[in-house]
């Protein structure tokens, strides 16, 4: 099992227990009993230390909803690939040309831009096949899933959003335009994590209704924070437009709104030590 990535404090033993049981499918599902490039590329940029923000919501929604965990681990672990996928890509020379990632060399500097590319689309194709290789779930779910998948990643989706970073850097107009490109860049990914664990759990619509809630202003609480940390001014900055003081204000006003929509709810608890890990000191509490 790999060692867990991310420093959390002791009270928050179900973070910490889902991180390593996360890391150790990914380890297992990107074995290969005939070994390569790629797939070394594939392990290189997967199993790099990372929050796993985006799986951890999966599951906490699944367990939220009472869904089988291991119906959503597959699912939630399909969708980390997806995120690594992004990140390398966003990563060459031809986007955002980057040298680190996740405290080490991105993946194009270890292992040149062509094998990336092939290890980038090996990673968004092998999300896809082990959703259809779930049989535990229905057939009709798995399509579900995919289509799901395949939308969050596509030209309405990630990519959507990557060309509107590329095209317009340093030219947003306004903090609007810039909101709605993290959306498509950050936002979308944390709604199909959340989508994905209410779909596999079989949630009612006013169960969805709460957990997208809450997904939805705890992304703009994880961009905005993002921004916070690294507020130099690229022109897709929001906080360089709006001010440190004003970005703190949203970051509280978002997490508020995300406690808002699972207040009072006592199966709760998971979705509120999550919020607690990634925003200590300023944590969803009920």
């Amino acid at each position: 099992m790999l060692a867990n990535d991310l420093p959390v404090s002791a009270g928050h033993d179900w973070v910490t227990e889902s991180r390593l049981l996360i890391n150790s499918r990914l380890d297992e599902l990107l074995g290969s009993a005939h070994p390569s490039p790629v797939n070394a590329a594939m392990r290189y940029s997967v199993l790099a230390p990372g929050k796993r923000i985006r799986p951890l919501l999966t599951l906490a929604v699944a367990d939220f909803l009472g869904g089988a965990h291991e119906d959503a681990m597959p699912i939630a672990c399909s969708i980390e690939m997806i995120h690594c996928a992004s990140l390398i890509l966003d990563d060459l020379p031809c986007m955002d040309d980057d040298r680190e990632r996740r405290s080490r060399l991105c993946t194009h500097i270890e292992f040149g831009e062509s094998l990336t590319i092939l290890a980038a689309v090996s990673l968004l194709t092998q999300s896809q096949c082990i959703v259809a290789s779930q049989d535990r779930l229905a057939g009709e779910l798995r399509l579900k899933l995919i289509q799901l998948l395949c939308t969050t990643v596509g030209p309405n989706g990630l990519s959507l959003g990557q060309y509107i970073d590329l095209k317009s850097k340093g030219d947003i107009p306004n903090p609007a335009a810039i909101a709605d490109m993290h959306q498509l860049k950050t936002g979308i990914l944390f709604q199909a994590a959340a989508k994905a664990g209410c779909l596999v759990s079989h949630a009612s619509p006013e169960q969805e209704d709460k957990v997208m809630r809450f997904t939805t202003n705890l992304g703009l609480a994880f961009q905005m924070l993002d921004d916070i940390k690294d507020a130099g001014d690229d022109g897709t900055n929001i906080v360089a437009r709006i001010g440190v003081r004003s970005a703190r204000r949203k970051v509280q006003d978002y997490l508020q709104a995300a406690h808002a929509a699972i207040d009072g709810d006592d199966n709760a608890i998971v979705l509120r030590e999550l919020a607690e890990t990634f925003f200590p000191g300023v944590a969803v509490n009920s």
